[in-house]
Protein backbone atom coordinates (compact mmCIF):
# COMPACT_ATOMS: atom_id res chain seq x y z
CA UNK A 1 0.00 0.00 0.00
CA UNK A 2 1.45 3.23 -0.86
CA UNK A 3 2.29 6.04 1.22
CA UNK A 4 -0.57 8.84 0.22
CA UNK A 5 -3.18 5.65 0.07
CA UNK A 6 -2.10 5.27 3.48
CA UNK A 7 -2.31 8.85 4.76
CA UNK A 8 -5.72 9.07 3.24
CA UNK A 9 -7.06 5.79 4.80
CA UNK A 10 -5.66 6.95 8.40
CA UNK A 11 -7.13 10.89 7.80
CA UNK A 12 -10.36 8.79 7.03
CA UNK A 13 -10.50 6.58 10.08
CA UNK A 14 -8.98 9.41 12.59
CA UNK A 15 -11.91 11.98 11.29
CA UNK A 16 -14.50 9.41 11.42
CA UNK A 17 -13.21 8.32 15.18
CA UNK A 18 -13.56 12.11 16.35
CA UNK A 19 -17.14 12.78 14.61
CA UNK A 20 -18.29 9.76 16.23
CA UNK A 21 -16.80 10.22 20.03
CA UNK A 22 -18.14 13.59 19.94
CA UNK A 23 -21.42 12.45 18.81
CA UNK A 24 -21.48 9.78 21.67
CA UNK A 25 -20.06 11.99 24.37
CA UNK A 26 -20.48 15.77 23.02
CA UNK A 27 -23.35 15.71 21.20
CA UNK A 28 -23.56 19.89 21.07
CA UNK A 29 -20.33 19.98 19.76
CA UNK A 30 -21.53 18.25 16.28
CA UNK A 31 -22.43 21.34 15.03
CA UNK A 32 -18.55 22.53 14.59
CA UNK A 33 -17.17 19.21 14.84
CA UNK A 34 -19.22 17.61 11.46
CA UNK A 35 -17.72 20.94 9.40
CA UNK A 36 -14.25 20.66 10.37
CA UNK A 37 -14.48 16.66 9.57
CA UNK A 38 -16.05 17.32 6.64
CA UNK A 39 -13.84 20.41 5.38
CA UNK A 40 -10.52 20.06 7.24
CA UNK A 41 -10.48 15.92 6.76
CA UNK A 42 -12.61 14.67 4.17
CA UNK A 43 -12.05 17.24 1.93
CA UNK A 44 -8.36 18.70 2.73
CA UNK A 45 -6.71 15.03 4.13
CA UNK A 46 -8.33 12.49 2.37
CA UNK A 47 -9.28 14.12 -0.91
CA UNK A 48 -5.99 16.15 -1.41
CA UNK A 49 -3.77 14.30 0.86
CA UNK A 50 -2.47 16.95 2.99
CA UNK A 51 -2.69 16.06 6.19
CA UNK A 52 -1.48 19.05 8.28
CA UNK A 53 -3.31 21.34 6.63
CA UNK A 54 -6.86 19.24 7.03
CA UNK A 55 -5.52 19.57 10.72
CA UNK A 56 -5.06 23.15 11.02
CA UNK A 57 -8.43 23.44 8.94
CA UNK A 58 -10.17 21.22 12.18
CA UNK A 59 -8.60 22.47 14.23
CA UNK A 60 -9.86 25.93 13.92
CA UNK A 61 -13.44 25.15 12.90
CA UNK A 62 -13.63 22.88 16.31
CA UNK A 63 -11.24 25.14 18.92
CA UNK A 64 -10.83 28.72 17.69
CA UNK A 65 -14.70 29.23 16.10
CA UNK A 66 -16.54 28.63 19.76
CA UNK A 67 -14.18 31.04 21.34
CA UNK A 68 -15.50 33.56 19.16
CA UNK A 69 -18.39 32.89 20.27
CA UNK A 70 -18.07 33.03 24.62
CA UNK A 71 -19.47 36.67 24.72
CA UNK A 72 -22.61 35.43 23.35
CA UNK A 73 -22.75 32.40 25.45
CA UNK A 74 -21.62 34.68 28.47
CA UNK A 75 -24.58 37.01 28.59
CA UNK A 76 -27.34 34.58 29.19
CA UNK A 77 -25.09 33.17 32.49
CA UNK A 78 -24.43 37.01 33.08
CA UNK A 79 -28.24 37.80 32.96
CA UNK A 80 -28.90 34.83 35.12
CA UNK A 81 -26.65 36.10 37.84
CA UNK A 82 -27.56 39.17 38.08
CA UNK A 83 -31.26 38.23 38.32
CA UNK A 84 -30.27 35.82 40.91
CA UNK A 85 -31.09 32.40 39.05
Amino acid sequence: MGRGVRTRLTGLVLYTAAVAWCAYQLPDSLLFVVPGAVLGGGVLHVWRGRPWLGLLVFAIMVVAVPVLLWPSMLTGTYADLRDGF
